[in-house]
């Protein structure tokens, strides 16, 4: 994400956040320029693959890139735009400045902003002087790179245990818990909204970005101090399918005998039958 800046003194830089950034005289455009030689929609800024591209839309002046006119052409930092009479220079990203450490600040407490919204969600912006700036323009203390946001949207002090909130005539509102506010007061806990970009705040004697895990100490967890022992084998009972698959419980001795006894006294019937029929 890149920045373009008007050339010459006291000009704000601005971030090119959209995929298509509109330049032109007409007041639809991201970037309005009121000069003559801007056409309607002069040109457009777009962004594909991380990359920045200058695209004319035929217009009367033409579109220049460090001063040759072109229909579509990448831009980098430190190339030099021309639109019509208008000269805008594309600058590089700037880092936000390293907070300094909480305890070389012993008069000033620390408060911070987490974001929870947008594209700035789960960042965190600490207050380490009072007061402070927040809005688009390069010029504040904490830039964000919304469009959403003025270039100096709101102005906030630290006065020990609240902080007091001060709406720079914002053109989308300030607002503390959803109410919209011109000055207010604040502290640990509440919301901050700058139109759509939220903000939960974090007073000095929290910190909301730290989670701490606690551990038992001197007493083993149950699956160090109980050592696993095998389970004994499952015993797995099943209905045999043939005679030879199944053990057959011993037979009586009374059954025998009496099986015994039925055929002998069958047979003794047929040798009757037998005699008596060689008899007639």
């Amino acid at each position: 994400m890149l920045r373009i800046k008007l050339k010459g003194p006291n000009t704000d830089a601005v971030w090119v956040m959209e995929k298509h950034y509109g330049i032109g005289c007409d007041a639809a455009n991201h970037l309005v320029l009121d000069d003559s030689s801007i056409s309607p929609h002069h040109a457009k800024l777009i962004t594909r693959d991380n990359k920045l591209y200058l695209k004319d839309n035929n217009s009367r002046a033409g579109s220049y890139v460090n001063n040759r006119r072109v229909t579509r052409k990448q831009v980098v930092p430190g190339d030099l735009i021309r639109l019509g009479e208008v000269e805008i220079e594309v600058l590089a990203p700037e880092e936000q400045p390293p907070a300094p450490a909480a305890a070389s600040r012993v008069d000033q407490p620390t408060w911070t902003l987490v974001s929870d919204s947008s594209w700035l969600a789960g960042q965190s912006f600490r207050i380490v002087t009072s007061p402070v700036t927040i809005g688009r323009g390069s010029d504040c203390d904490i830039t964000i790179p919304g469009t959403h946001l003025s270039r100096q949207h709101v102005e906030i002090s630290s006065r020990g245990s609240r902080l007091h909130i001060r709406d720079l005539a914002s053109a989308n509102g300030t607002y503390i818990n959803d109410n919209r506010i011109q000055e207010g007061v604040a502290g640990d806990g509440d919301r901050l909204r700058l139109d759509v970009y939220s903000f939960r705040i974090v007073g000095p004697d929290t910190d909301g970005a730290k989670t701490r895990v606690r551990t038992a100490s001197g007493q083993p967890s149950r699956s160090s101090a109980m050592p696993k022992t095998p389970a004994a084998a499952k015993q797995w009972k099943t209905r045999s399918t043939s005679p030879g698959n199944r053990d057959e419980p011993p037979r009586r001795a009374g059954h025998q005998l009496l099986a015994w006894v039925s055929a002998g006294l069958v047979l003794l019937m047929i040798a009757t039958l037998i005699f008596l029929f060689g008899m007639v």
